[in-house]
């Protein structure tokens, strides 16, 4: 069959290409060490470990096999900054080139991780993830608000639960982007529009990704505009083992958006179910209770009190006649008893005697009350007097009484103190002489001790 071809060409088939290449490649590359973060980690069945290395350019596969996972004595998990030692070789079914890894050393947390827990530590800190700040989810909203991307499997699957749990429910999707640069803007404006539209509950929702693809999530802007929606919102973003902050601010965490579903309204079924049984279990108590008072009844019927009630009244006037007799003699022998007392004190006491005492009793009374206002005057005229005494005594020492009686008063006019000497005075010194009506201003300008005794 005539080809086309230059004689001796070699025609590979793709199989033996792959499989040349991965020699090649192998033989160069055969012991290296690759530094990068760990995304879209994969462990199914605990045996292969199956992610992708990144850094901020570039992204390279990584496959770890059983025999060497098993000396790997730390968790392998999304955002890990690594060292890793293998060899590239080529996956031939789909020609990819890969890191098949001997062995992992942790270098650092990468850096989605690190700005992860950073910003959680944050937010818990200002209080945004405290239970006691959570608003209540209601048990049927007649609005609910979905925040998802329109085109993806997750809206299907939150209609169907809905359906499933409570036919007749009002949802309004709200489409936005969940991944990429502009997902945060659009889903906080979202959060917007369902504030003002005041629906009753907001979900959002999102399917499962590596870390790097739920980025939008961990957000601080997102967070903020959640803590400060009035809206209850549920957070239904990734799969179950994944947490984001929108999980910690929302008021509510759902494991999927399956389970966001759920959450947000009762299952109908499951209500009608239990409002049932409670209605049998109340239509039980009220058969006992009535059965119960039928027999009480019955029981009450038989007394003899209701059979022949007369025989009640009868013994009641025996009774009451009874105590009458006993009140009444009980009356007339008391009436007696104080009859007598009275006639006896009656007969002990003489009218006369009693008078008389009366009488001496009230001229000892009159003399003396005499005799207390006598010594009452004598002892009040004795303090007067002291006291006149003292207060004569208080008005000779007054300085004022000794200016009337034609005295003056001299002080030192720069120092204001009361000359008592003329030691106390020098030549020329200024002096204040008080009297009686004001003061005389004088310089001292002859001083002598012969004045003062001079009779």
């Amino acid at each position: 069959m005539d080809t086309g071809l230059p004689i001796g060409t070699k025609i590979y088939k793709v199989s033996e290409l792959n499989f040349e290449i991965k020699n090649e490649i192998e033989s160069i590359f055969s012991n290296i060490w690759i530094e990068g973060e760990i995304s879209n980690f994969a462990y199914p069945n605990k045996k292969h470990m199956y992610f992708s290395l990144v850094d901020e350019y570039s992204m390279i596969k990584v496959a770890m096999f059983e025999n060497n996972c098993k000396n790997v004595p730390f968790d392998i998990e999304n955002g890990l900054h690594v060292y890793i030692n293998g060899y590239v070789s080529v996956y031939d079914k789909r020609s990819e080139y890969q890191i098949i890894a001997y062995n992992i050393i942790p270098v650092k947390k990468g850096s989605l991780l690190l700005a992860f827990e950073q910003l959680k530590k944050k937010l818990q800190d200002m209080g945004l993830f405290d239970e006691s700040i959570k608003k209540p989810i209601p048990v049927l909203p007649s609005k609910i608000g979905v925040i998802a991307s329109k085109s993806g499997a997750v809206i299907r699957d939150i209609i169907k639960i809905l359906n499933k749990r409570y036919g007749n429910y009002h949802l309004i999707l709200r489409n936005t982007s969940v991944q990429g640069n502009d997902a945060v803007k659009e889903i906080c404006s979202a959060i917007d529009d369902f504030e003002e539209y005041n629906v009753d509950v907001i979900i959002i929702a999102r399917g499962g990704g590596s870390f790097e693809d739920l980025a939008a999530f961990n957000n601080e802007e997102l967070a903020m505009k959640i803590y400060k929606c009035k809206i209850p919102i549920i957070s239904g973003v990734g799969h179950q083992t994944d947490f984001t902050i929108c999980d910690f601010v929302a008021d509510k965490r759902a494991a999927t958006p399956t389970h966001a579903a759920e959450l947000v309204i009762l299952n109908k079924n499951d209500e009608i179910l239990k409002i049932n049984k409670n209605k049998e279990k109340i239509l039980s108590l009220i058969s006992q209770k009535i059965n119960l008072y039928k027999r009480e009844l019955k029981s009450l019927k038989e007394r003899k009190i209701f059979k022949h009630p007369q025989s009640l009244l009868n013994s009641l006037w025996q009774i009451y006649d009874d105590i009458n007799e006993n009140l009444k003699n009980d009356y007339i022998n008391l009436i007696k008893l104080n009859e007598n007392k009275f006639n006896f004190l009656k007969s002990k006491i003489n009218l006369k005697n009693f008078k008389e005492g009366i009488n001496k009793n009230r001229i000892i009374l009159n003399n003396n009350f005499l005799f207390l206002k006598n010594n009452y005057n004598s002892c009040f005229n004795v303090k007067k007097n002291k006291l006149k005494i003292i207060l004569e005594k208080i008005s000779s020492y007054n300085p004022a009484s000794i200016l009337k009686r034609g005295f003056s008063i001299v002080k030192n006019k720069k120092t204001g103190e009361v000359i008592k000497s003329i030691n106390e005075v020098n030549i020329n010194d200024q002096l204040l002489i008080l009297l009686i009506d004001g003061f005389i201003e004088s310089m001292v300008m002859d001083k002598s001790s012969e004045i003062l005794n001079n009779k």
